[in-house]
């Protein structure tokens, strides 16, 4: 300042007077700003989103090298095989070196690295030692005897078994502490939390399964009950989605009692968050998926299905968002996979008559959509209640024009199997319909028969898929027996019709192969 005073000093008086007065003037503009700025702690949450990549790339980071090392085990176990020992004494020095790399990632990964943790890293560093030890041993002996080879083989399991555990300790700890971010306030911090909980699940049913055991469910449904938290719910559903795909995963969601959260979101009409229903019903498709193994086994599924179905059919009803409609009749149909009693609880809420309404609007117009409605008319069609049903809302109609889906050129691989599913699925449901000599004629009438001969004849109308030939041959013969055969030409009848199912089968796929 004293300097700049001394130079404007020699040029002009008016600056001088005014680097004096300055010292005890305040400018009224700037107390206004100063006024109106609150006095508050800076944001955490950039610091603690830094805090959730680190720990990301710490777990990735981590995984990759364990990848590497589970190579070097299977090539060491190789060359132990093959008595390669100039390669195997290598290999084992090699192994040796990645663990010990691996732990310095774990160092620098972890801060604060709990005791039992680096216990478990004592004691892998302890094998490895012990590993080289042996291997030079083994390696530089002159007579190698199966019996000697016995303590080498005994050591290399035991390190595998030792460096598994470190690795899924450590991994549970990074994991936890993501999981620790749940109970932030910050919307930013639970967001980049929630995200990455997804990322990792993404990986496979392992970090599933860690996610679980260090209390991710728990977290994520707490998120979901907690109303002060609705502006991240649909995020913690999908997480949930994404998370319960394995077995531990599922108990973990039973036993917080997840189920009955779910039915709060789904029945709470007052809130209008149609979004975060269409994800609360993609958590009730993951869970009841036919492909895994504990969806029926979820008491509190089983104990509220008449509210659920409910829920989930009145959400397929009301909404016109095309994804909300397809999660909800999805958690639908894999709900008639698993439970007998859905057909006469969904017989009692109209479901044929809805559904039926629901094909002809847009939300209903993709492949995904058709392949979920052609699958809970197919499961439904087992019930004879609920066959009257279908034939008074005139789903015969609906179902053949479900055969009448043709795969495009322009679709991809998800696609073109909805299309091949779409198709199995209305061959089913019609075969199963047509006990009824009504349905059957309603078949013929609605010019069925062409289109089930074209995809038993045509590989390209069913884009190869042997399952939707089957579904096709199968249909054929129910109608031929309910109403006869003069609908079907002589050549189809005596290739699809007359002869033996796995005659025909071969016939029209073009399979030279001896099935038994």
């Amino acid at each position: 300042m004293d300097r700049l005073k001394q130079f404007y000093s020699k040029k002009d008086d008016s600056v001088r007077q005014w680097l004096t007065e300055l010292r005890s003037t305040t400018e009224s503009e700037c107390m206004s700003v100063l006024q109106v700025k609150p006095l508050r702690p800076s944001d955490p949450s950039p610091g603690g989103v830094e805090a959730v990549k680190q720990l990301k790339d710490g777990i990735d980071s981590l995984r990759r090298e364990a990848d590497k090392i589970s190579e070097d085990f299977s090539e060491i176990f190789r060359c132990f095989e093959e008595c390669s020992w100039g390669e195997f004494l290598e290999d084992a020095l090699e192994i040796t070196h990645h663990i010990n790399f691996l732990i310095c990632i774990c160092q620098s990964s972890v801060k604060g690295i709990p005791d039992y943790i680096k216990e478990q890293q004592d004691m892998v560093m302890g094998e490895c030692a012990k590993l080289k030890h042996q291997a030079s041993s083994f390696c530089s002996s002159e007579s190698i005897s199966q019996k000697n080879k016995v303590p080498l083989v005994n050591q290399l399991t035991f390190l595998g078994q030792t460096f598994s555990r470190l690795v899924d300790l450590t991994l549970g700890l990074l994991v936890q502490r993501i999981v620790d971010y749940l109970d932030s306030n910050s919307s930013t911090l639970l967001h980049a939390a929630i995200a990455c909980l997804i990322t990792l699940g993404l990986d496979g049913e392992h970090m599933c399964f860690i996610i679980a055991r260090e209390g991710g469910v728990r977290g994520l449904l707490e998120i979901c009950r907690r109303d002060s938290m609705s502006f991240t719910c649909s995020q913690a559903l999908r997480a949930l989605a994404t998370v319960c795909c394995a077995p531990e995963c599922i108990a973990e969601f039973e036993l917080e009692r997840g189920v009955e959260s779910l039915l709060d979101l789904l029945c709470d009409f007052n809130t209008g968050y149609e979004r975060v229903q269409g994800e609360a019903a993609g958590v009730v498709a993951q869970l009841t998926s036919p492909g895994l193994q504990n969806g029926h086994n979820l008491p509190g599924l089983l104990e509220n299905l008449y509210r659920l179905l409910q829920a989930l059919l009145n959400l397929s009803s009301k909404t016109q968002n095309h994804e909300v409609f397809l999660l909800s009749v999805a958690a639908i149909a894999n709900i008639t996979f698993l439970h007998k009693q859905s057909c006469s609880i969904l017989l009692q809420l109209q479901a044929p008559r809805l559904l039926v309404m629901a094909s002809s609007m847009p939300k209903a117009s993709s492949l995904f959509a058709k392949d979920q409605i052609a699958t809970i008319f197919a499961n439904i069609a087992t019930s004879q209640a609920c066959q009257k049903a279908i034939r008074q809302q005139d789903g015969v109609h609906l179902l053949v024009s479900f055969l009448y889906e043709r795969p495009l050129t322009s679709y991809g691989p998800a696609e073109t199997a909805a299309c091949s599913h779409v198709q199995q699925k209305a061959a089913i449901a019609l075969s199963r319909l047509c006990c009824d000599g009504t349905l059957a004629n309603k078949v013929i009438i609605t010019r069925g028969i062409p289109r089930l001969v074209e995809l038993c004849r045509c590989s390209a109308a069913r884009n190869n898929s042997d399952s939707v030939l089957i579904a096709c041959l199968a249909a054929l013969r129910k109608i031929c027996d309910v109403c006869g055969t003069s609908e079907i030409g002589r050549q189809d009848l005596q290739q699809l019709v007359y002869p033996q199912l796995m005659e025909s089968f071969l016939i029209c796929s073009h399979k030279d192969e001896n099935f038994v």
